[in-house]
């Protein structure tokens, strides 16, 4: 039982963060940053919520199928996603 609630605590930060990760990409990308994921970049290109839409359902069928297959990657794709607003957050505060 304390494992799944570790395993839901790994899900809920990794989907939150890749909430905040398409948002501040967003304001990032309209403030003159660029987005470095090609496939990404283009989805924004085309239009910014065509872009929450893909980002969103890609990260939904990954995350699925490591909870289902891969379980143990939750923390890892959790961490991924931390650092990765703590990217923005340095970017936001211009320290970088």
């Amino acid at each position: 039982m304390k494992e799944e609630f570790i395993k839901l605590g790994w899900f809920i930060i990794a989907y939150l963060f890749n909430f905040g990760d398409a948002i501040c990409t967003l304001y990032a990308v309209s403030h003159g940053h660029q987005e470095l994921n090609p496939f990404m970049a283009w989805a924004i290109e085309v239009d910014p919520r065509f872009f929450i839409v893909v980002k969103f359902v890609i990260f939904t069928f990954a995350i699925e199928y490591i909870v289902r297959h891969a379980p143990r990657l939750l923390s890892f794709v959790a961490v991924l996603y931390t650092m990765v607003m703590t990217w923005h957050l340095f970017i936001w505060l211009n320290i970088v």
